[in-house]
């Protein structure tokens, strides 16, 4: 995958996960809170995701 693309997801998915953090805690919303658990996982698997093509 290209690293602009990678950058990208990753920013989306780390906005993600703070847009519902901070609906979840307004509304006191724990599935929201959960979705944003998720979204923040997503974001460290892919930070930390190694690429398959180099060495």
């Amino acid at each position: 995958m290209a690293l602009w693309k990678r950058v990208a997801i990753l920013a989306a998915l780390i906005c993600a996960a703070i847009g519902c953090y901070a609906a979840g805690m307004a509304k006191g919303a724990t599935g929201l809170i959960i979705l944003g658990v998720l979204f923040e996982l997503g974001f460290w698997l892919g930070l930390f995701k190694k690429e398959r093509g180099c060495c």
